[in-house]
């Protein structure tokens, strides 16, 4: 089934607090997140001229997180770029001083990490990615999966030294409870998952999404005419298409949003408005 956004020719400006979050400006700080991992790879891009051919087309390049940051998964650069930032805002705001990516491993700043505790929900990568970047910081972490989680996804995350909750029932409820137990708790909730009141850390998540946008676009050969990208709860695509949307503008691409019909939450959300 195709759904057609009748408001997509309009092409109306971003909201100023998205077209912050995912400008410039917040993409140049991911990169800067990146150049501090020792795993970091710009993840290939790989053309398939006999496809192309075959539906007529002048070129179809795919790009493949399935190596980012050793976790296979765009997700990788979300949770975990998610952590980061909040650790040096917190050690900012306490050590009375800026603090950025390059002091993450003065013993001050771990300090202030130590005492942290970040928590979230998740059906596997995204929870890898905030238990992996806790880790590099010295921080804790407490991931809530669902009865659906699979014990391998579970073994995955857990490696990291992450507290596994399990959750009766399915992945909304592990949000929800993940949200109770750290209101209770005093923890940070590192969500890819937004709800009213609770937005800008789902922002930083997506902003290191961004990621995959500024380097596709400096590995194309040309700008392309169409984009396909998964939707899943929605980061990823609203990420590559609000960036897109800010280096490109009015030359950008027609940005096509695909799920699966089994999950179709974004396709069911747009329909009820």
């Amino acid at each position: 089934m195709f759904l057609l956004n009748r408001n997509a020719s309009h092409r109306r400006p971003l909201d100023p607090i998205d077209a912050e979050t995912l400008g410039v400006a917040g993409a140049d700080t991911v990169e800067r997140f990146l150049s501090h991992r020792d795993n970091h790879r710009m993840t290939p891009l790989h053309a398939l001229p006999a496809l192309a051919s075959e539906f007529g087309l002048g070129a179809i390049h795919i790009k493949d997180e399935g190596f980012r940051l050793g976790l296979g998964s765009f997700k990788a650069l979300g949770g975990a770029y998610a952590v980061f930032r909040l650790v040096l805002e917190e050690a900012g705001s306490r050590l009375g001083r800026p603090v950025d990516m390059a002091d993450l491993d003065q013993a001050d700043v771990r300090a202030v990490a130590a005492a942290m505790t970040f928590a979230c929900a998740t059906d596997g990568n995204h929870g890898r990615s905030v238990a992996q970047g806790v880790q590099l910081v010295g921080a804790r972490a407490a991931v809530f999966v669902h009865a659906g989680v699979s014990e391998e996804r579970i073994a995955a995350i857990a490696r990291y030294g992450a507290e596994m909750i399990r959750v009766h029932g399915n992945y909304d409820d592990s949000v929800r409870q993940a949200a109770q137990v750290s209101a209770d708790k005093d923890w940070t909730v590192v969500s890819d998952t937004s709800w009213p009141g609770y937005e800008r850390i789902p922002g930083l998540v997506m902003q290191g999404y961004t990621a995959i946008v500024r380097e596709a676009l400096r590995q194309l050969p040309r700008t392309p005419t169409h984009v396909f990208v998964q939707a899943g709860v929605g980061g990823i695509a609203a990420a590559l298409a609000g960036h897109l949307a800010i280096v490109l503008g009015d030359a950008r691409p027609t940005f096509i949003v695909v799920e699966p019909a089994r999950a179709a939450c974004v396709l069911a959300a747009a329909q009820v408005g």
